[in-house]
């Protein structure tokens, strides 16, 4: 039958008798709470609740098929008030299942039996969500009472208690069956055309399994397409259609269900929606008719707080139920609303699967083909199989795993496969290393350039350095604090700094350049910091100002907000020094800029200026140029244009550029890295998944009902309002505002200002929000097309939210097609969600896009054949013999023992394999 989730929901909850509907574990809250319906369900049972579970028993089908013992009775003890538990019986049964008597007050886990009192200590009672002790009274053999007895001896009266059976019991327990084979009654298959998706190789298991059942005499009933043969079966329900938001054609309906004396029932999942769909359908200040069960009167309207998809009339009964997804969605529930990858640590941004391409230091490039396990002179491990070229294979122990490398090629991108039987990587690698060392000896003119061009030293000043250390409101993380030394060191140099301050966004980078900023001004010379956004040059004014207040510093700030006559003024006061500090976007480049003293440039959000806008500032700092701008002597010598002093270079960048990286990584430019998050921050839950309004509305009404906001991006400015006006009839019960770059300064600062106020709820803009603005209530962003966006704009979006110690949500959607490089990018901002992984996804950047042209050699051809890894060692190691420095070989340490390494399949709970095990139920 293919009827709509909320349909099926309640022919699941009708079913008089035992029951059990197998759903995917996507799907499975939505149908956690279809007790409101009418029919109290367990979902999941274990052992500790298997003896207590409800007649209507929801599995999603990982579990169904968990391995499970096949007495589950016998592993947990049921306690219920009037019941009969004859003494030496429950004091053999409390021993069997690990409990051991107990003499003494506060010994630990176990009981103590004093006449007719028994005292239970279970082991998970004070690590759990309670706390104390249970107490049982008997009369003779019958339980007479039942309490749980708290901290300071306040008691609860329980009726029923499970006594889950002690640690280490459940190691000796054989696990020989699945709940779906013990569970009693009739089974619903909920989507079944989605089950492989979820168990893999255990589909077969599963179908054998029901069929099994059927030839038994047990029932089963699908909701969707199942390779069973089942008869068809008829029902009155009448599927209802989709409004898409069009309140005016609900509210009509309604009124003539009502005026038929249907029973009209609204499952809402918010308060919200059942406060805004009561004052459109029942009157101005009406209260919501709450319902605690599905039962009205003829004619009535009612709420209940539930899930559930789809809607439907049953004219028999006179009833229709609707849904929040039926009012405002555009079609059908999905099985999988998308891809939820929770904040987890990751290494590799897209990780190691089949047809991945490795490259071994001594072998050179192959495909990944699987891990193997092989018993090699009796000993049994896991063996990476990589595949080389003419079906060569090459078994690689597991524990080896750290010597090879993931080589970034694609399988519309492919690298030639290296020969085992042939010296193809020794030459390959000769080829690159020599390419390598003459790239090195023209970037090396560069960096001695700098290292011989004269610059301002600015060592310390105790008085000010103190003022601008106690007027910071956060302690300093380790990694700033590597940052500001390594910073430091670099302006009490004799020559010019360049150096780049990687960290993720609110790591604090800003505090590093403040702090650099104030050691300059503090000698007299002027400080120019240049921004990419109107909103961030706003920003940084704000907080350089009132963290200099006490301080004799003027900051100024010069963007499109700035008018005609002030930049006038600032610019006059600019060139006779009179301005200490001058914050502005692209402005800061024209050809009117002129200064008194410079003393340093500071680059916020580098990766966002172009080579042209780098080559002016370059021209403005007084540094050498990158191309150009220098003559080598026969002799080898380097001639600098002129002789002036240049100023200091600090660039700041969450996702630095692949060009940027690249010259950091093998040490021509100087980079401090700050990786460590501020304390109480959390990952960010991103979600990947195709446009979906349901999903949209969920996560507007989900955070704001939290008390928080949310930004929604839409970076199409002519389409903009278009999609504020469908966010409102889709969202009415959200305030809206809309902001993008074409508004003049004063619309927008009152938008901008409103939101963070909270006049706002949602805000939809173009990407205008990607650097500066930071509103600790706003923790959910949603990304239309997020396949258009580079990984640096993602990035930088994402981490507009999440910037507390709140759980922090970014939903990335993408159109049905799209480009390769594009999956990529978002599979790579998905997976790379551990806090302070911005580095790395520059990295992962740098090798989707290239590193670019450095100083006009294409090197191209040398980094497909042997990996950016690889060329990026081959060259730093070249640049570090060109500078004199001495290379160490790395120390490798292998050892090797004739012993089992290697966990089972069985080891893991929820294993594809296995379906699971033991240790899926001992946390239970």
């Amino acid at each position: 039958m293919l009827l709509p989730q909320v349909a099926r929901m309640a022919l699941f909850a009708a079913y008089s008798g035992p029951c059990v509907l197998l759903t995917t574990p996507e799907r499975l809250e939505g149908y956690a709470s279809s007790g409101v319906l009418g029919a109290p369900v367990s979902v999941n049972p274990g052992l500790n609740d298997w003896q207590e579970r409800r007649e209507h028993v929801v599995l999603d089908v990982n579990t169904a098929l968990d391995l499970f013992p096949a007495r589950p009775e016998d592993h947990a003890l049921n306690l219920k008030v009037s019941q009969s538990y004859p003494r030496s019986e429950l004091v053999e049964r409390l021993e069997r299942l690990g409990y051991e008597a107990l003499h003494e007050e506060g010994e630990g886990v176990g009981y103590r039996l004093r006449g007719d009192t028994l005292e239970l200590y279970p082991a998970g009672l004070n690590g759990g969500d309670l706390n104390g002790h249970i107490r049982a009274e008997f009369f003779g053999d019958d339980l007479d009472t039942l309490r749980h007895v708290q901290t300071g001896e306040a008691t609860r009266k329980l009726h029923t208690f499970t006594l889950p059976p002690a640690e280490g019991y459940l190691s000796s327990v054989k696990w020989d069956a699945t709940r779906l084979e013990l569970l009693p009654g009739r089974v619903f298959l909920d989507s079944p055309e989605f089950f492989a998706s979820s168990l893999g190789v255990l589909t077969d298991s599963l179908w054998g399994q029901l069929r099994s059942r059927m030839l038994a005499g047990g029932e089963v009933t699908s909701f969707g397409r199942a390779p069973l043969d089942l008869p068809d079966a008829s029902t009155d329900l009448k599927v209802l259609g989709f409004y898409r938001a069009r309140l005016s054609d609900l509210e009509r309906d309604i009124r003539e269900w009502q005026a038929a004396e249907y029973r009209v029932l609204l499952l809402v999942r918010h308060e919200r929606t059942a406060g805004y769909l009561a004052h459109k359908l029942l009157g101005e200040g009406s209260d919501v008719p709450w319902l605690t069960l599905p039962r009205l009167e003829p004619g009535a309207l009612g709420f209940l707080k539930a899930g559930g998809e789809g809607g439907f009339a049953l004219e028999s009964q006179k009833t229709v139920v609707l849904t929040e997804d039926l009012i405002y969605g555009f079609q059908g529930g999905s099985a999988l609303r998308g891809k939820r990858l929770g904040g987890r640590p990751v290494t590799d941004a897209l990780g190691l699967a089949v047809g991945d391409f490795l490259i071994h230091p001594e072998h050179g490039v192959g495909e990944f083909a699987g891990l193997e396990t092989r018993t090699v002179l009796g000993v049994s491990r896991d063996y990476l199989n990589i595949l080389y070229k003419k079906g060569a294979r090459l078994y690689l122990p597991i524990e080896q795993l750290s010597v090879v490398r993931r080589h970034p090629g694609t399988t519309d991108d492919p690298p030639a496969l290296s020969s085992l039987d042939k010296l193809d990587w020794a030459r390959a690698k000769e080829r690159a290393r020599k390419s390598a060392e003459e790239v090195a000896g023209r970037l090396l003119v560069q960096y001695a350039a700098r290292q011989v061009t004269p610059g301002i030293a600015f060592p310390s000043i105790p008085d000010w350095d103190e003022q601008i250390e106690k007027n910071f409101g956060f302690e300093l993380t380790a990694d700033q604090n590597t940052a500001l030394r390594e910073t430091f060191a670099d302006q009490v140099k004799p020559h010019p700094m360049d150096r780049l301050v990687s960290g993720d966004v609110g790591f604090g980078k800003t505090e590093v350049a403040l702090r650099a900023a104030h050691r300059v001004v503090g000698h007299g010379r002027q400080v120019a910091i240049l921004v990419p956004t109107t909103l961030l040059a706003e920003q940084h004014s704000s907080t350089f100002t009132e963290r200099f207040k006490d301080l004799p510093v003027r900051v100024e700030g010069l963007s499109r907000f700035t008018g005609d006559r002030q930049a006038k003024a600032i610019l006059a006061d600019l060139a006779a020094g009179k301005v200490d500090i001058i914050i502005g976007t692209h402005r800061l480049l024209s050809e009117d800029i002129r200064f008194g003293n410079l003393g340093m440039i500071i680059v916020d959000e580098e990766h966002r200026f172009g080579v042209g806008q780098k080559e002016k500032l370059r021209a403005l700092s007084g540094l050498p140029e990158l191309r150009g701008g220098l003559s080598e002597t026969t002799e080898g010598k380097v001639e600098l244009p002129g002789d002036a002093r240049a100023v200091d270079v600090l660039s700041l960048s969450a996702t630095p550029i692949p060009r940027t990286l690249y010259m950091s990584m093998v040490g021509l430019r100087d980079m401090s890295s700050i990786q460590s998050p501020p304390k109480g921050r959390r990952p960010i839950q991103t979600i990947l998944a195709p446009f979906d309004p349901l999903t949209v509305r969920s996560a507007i009404l989900s955070e704001i009902e939290r008390g928080g906001k949310v930004f929604y991006i839409h970076d199409r400015v002519a389409s903009i309002g278009a999609r504020s006006l469908y966010l409102r009839g889709l969202v009415p019960e959200a305030r809206i505002g809309v902001a993008h770059g074409r508004m003049n300064e004063d619309e927008l600062e009152e938008i901008m200002l409103g939101f963070e106020e909270g006049a706002f709820d949602v805000m939809i803009s173009t990407t205008i929000v990607e650097t500066g603005l930071d509103i600790p209530e706003a923790n959910t962003i949603l990304i239309e097309r997020a396949d258009r966006l580079g990984l640096a704009q993602l990035y930088q979006l994402r981490g507009r939210v999440g910037r507390r110690s709140r759980d922090a949500y970014a939903y990335l959607f993408y159109p049905p097609r799209m480009t390769e490089n594009a999956a990529r990018r978002l599979w790579a901002i998905a997976d790379l969600q551990d806090l302070g992984s911005g580095h790395l996804l520059a990295e992962k950047d740098m090798e989707i896009r290239g590193v670019g042209n450095i100083l006009g050699e294409e090197q191209h051809g040398h980094v497909q054949a042997v990996s950016i890894d690889v060329y990026t060692e081959l060259l730093a190691e070249a640049v570090a013999r060109l500078k004199g420095e001495t290379l160490a070989p790395p120390v490798t340490v292998s050892i090797d023992l004739p012993v089992n390494a290697r966990l089972t399949p069985e080891y893991f709970a929820g294993a594809a394999e296995v379906g699971g095990g033991p240790a899926s139920e001992s946390a239970e």
